[in-house]
Order: C-alpha cells, then sequence, then structure tokens
C-alpha cells in the first residue's frame, strides 16, 4: 500500500538541528521534501545555504532545490550565537558539495514550480523572515498551503535572552506578521516551542543507536551531534535537545502530539523582553487562540523516526 505523501516546503537556518530536520524531511517516508529557502540565523546567510547544500549534496539529493533567502530580519538586524561553531554546523568541512543555490528566480516562483497546483505545508525552523516576505507580497498563495509549522518561541523562559527564544528574538516582527497572516486568513499555525523541544534530547542509548549504523555519515551525524551537546553542557543540560526535526516531524505526524489552541502574541516593542513569546496558556486575557500550541510528543516514537531517517540517509550517501 503505497503511502500518502506530505508536500514539505522546509525554511531553515542550518544549523546542527536543522541538519537534523533536513535528513528527517528527506528520508521519512511519509515526506516529499520540495524544496528549502534559507535565511540567516545559525550562522550568517552564506554559511546557512552552503550548509544545507553540503548535507543535500553528501546524501545524493541534489534534486533539491535550494533559495538562498533573507540576510537580515525585517528591521535588517542580524543575530548571532556561538551555539553552533563558527560555520554553523560542526564538522561541515568533512561534507561534500555538488551544486549551487538557485539563481535569479524569487522564492515564490520557485515554490509555484516545484509544488505546481499541490497543496503543501511550510515547516520553519529558523527566523520566519522568508516566510513573512512571501506571505506579505504573494497572499495569493495561502489557499495553496495546508498548514504552517514553526520551531520557536517558549512559555515564560528563553534561550537568546532570559525571556525569548532565539529563532523568535531573530526577527519578533516576522514572526508577528506570521501569527496575524494566518489569522486573518484562517490558516492553520502551529507552534513547537522549546517547551516540546527541551522533552527530546539526544541520551547516550540514542547516541549508541546512531554509533550501530557505522557508516561515514552517521558517525559524522554523531560527531556533529555530540561537539552541538558540547555547547549545551556548557549552559548546564547533559544532553542536547534535538529541536527543529520536532517541528518536521508534526507535519508527518500530527497524531502522535497533543496540542491546544491558544492566544500567543510577540513582544515587539518591550526593552527587557523583545522577542518574548506571550503564551495564554490559562486563557486569562480572554482572546481568540491565534495558533496550536505543541504540548507533548510521542518522544520515543520521534527519535525510533528520526534514527531510520539517518540510516536511510547513510545508505544513500556520498561521502567516501
Amino acid at each position: 500500500m503505497e503511502v500518502e505523501k506530505v508536500n514539505i516546503w522546509l525554511d531553515c537556518d542550518v544549523g546542527n538541528d536543522d541538519a537534523m530536520a533536513i535528513i528527517l524531511a528527506l528520508f521519512h517516508p511519509k515526506s516529499n521534501l520540495m524544496g528549502i529557502s534559507t535565511c540567516f540565523g545559525n550562522t550568517c546567510l552564506e554559511n546557512c545555504t552552503i550548509n544545507t547544500i553540503r548535507i543535500l549534496s553528501s546524501v545524493g539529493r541534489s534534486d533539491v532545490p535550494v533559495f538562498k533567502g533573507a540576510e537580515c530580519s525585517l528591521k535588517s538586524v542580524r543575530a548571532t550565537t556561538k551555539m553552533h561553531g563558527n560555520q554553523g554546523l560542526y564538522a561541515a568541512d568533512k561534507l561534500i558539495q555538488s551544486f549551487e543555490p538557485m539563481q535569479n528566480i524569487p522564492l515564490y516562483d520557485l515554490i509555484k514550480k516545484s509544488a505546481g497546483e499541490q497543496k503543501f505545508v511550510i515547516v520553519i525552523t529558523g527566523p520566519q523572515t522568508n516566510i513573512a516576505i512571501l506571505l506579505r507580497d504573494h497572499p495569493e498563495i495561502i489557499p495553496q498551503i495546508q498548514e504552517i509549522v514553526f520551531m520557536g518561541g517558549a512559555s515564560g523562559f528563553g534561550n537568546a535572552t532570559p525571556n525569548s527564544e532565539y529563532n523568535i528574538y531573530s526577527d519578533p516582527e516576522a514572526a508577528q506578521f506570521v501569527i496575524d497572516t494566518c489569522k486573518q486568513h484562517q490558516l492553520k499555525l502551529v507552534m513547537i516551542a522549546l517547551d516540546l523541544t527541551y522533552t527530546c534530547q539526544l541520551v547516550e542509548s540514542l547516541q549508541q543507536r546512531i554509533k550501530a549504523i557505522n557508516s561515514k555519515f552517521s558517525d559524522w551525524c554523531l560527531e556533529m551531534l555530540q561537539e552541538f551537546q558540547a555547547a549545551y553542557k556548557a549552559q548546564e543540560f547533559d544532553y542536547p535537545p534535538i529541536h527543529d526535526p520536532v517541528a518536521v516531524f508534526y507535519a508527518l505526524h500530527p497524531e502522535l502530539y497533543i496540542t491546544k489552541p491558544l492566544f500567543v502574541a510577540v513582544d515587539c516593542e518591550s526593552k527587557l523582553c523583545y522577542g518574548r513569546t506571550v503564551v495564554d496558556k490559562q486563557g486569562v486575557l480572554g482572546l481568540e487562540p491565534t495558533l496550536e500550541f505543541g504540548r507533548k510528543v510521542l518522544v520515543e516514537e520521534f527519535w525510533n523516526q528520526m534514527i531510520e531517517a539517518i540510516r536511510l540517509a547513510a545508505k544513500n550517501s556520498k561521502l567516501e
């Protein structure tokens, strides 16, 4: 029996956990990855784009088009982080690069070329700048979008500032624009926040399962993730949470999640709390929900399918 595919457009800022999101979107049996747009974020736009192409090239998927997107936020700010190393992807030099990003074609045109008239899901795992611009300049594409799933935000804490999560903090205005646009057009928007992704940590037993795949590509994955782990240990985590593929996994298996419709807004004005996602869990504001807030996922099943995707990527690998 043939599996019904989910058409996915992935917007990312690769990134160690973004790398895992790409692998899951490429090799999950339900996923049809139509293309990828890159954005500034974990590192500069140039690095994020090269990192994306290196992953695709290394697993033999140069057929997936890559769009080189926004190099700064809607306010022309470039946020930076050291969590992902100087290149944004640990051990990136061990990968190969066999093609270049698409040239001289707008994101809207590339998505339409890839999707045709099919419905598709947008998954955002970095700042939301590219998708805010897409929705602003081409609202005619909205009826074709099944839903937007984003990794970002948190309820009452942060990792970029005491109150702000990094992806949202990188472009709060873009994130709020996406929320407002989805609300206006009744387009389903799903928030996969730190609250949820912190439950999906790469514990030792999972690392051993990746090690057991025993290929050059799976060895690279493990080395990259262990470098990521070292960065998290400096923040008093024993094991690294792997944030971004949790958003891709929702697009493929929403039945494995518990979500709740909540009012969520982004603070775009406060000096101390700029970029904070205000998550009204108790409904005290009495306002209509603006999105679906991810509360739980079947963590074991997420990891089973993530590791299977790594195994398939390794089988397809072009690394020698």
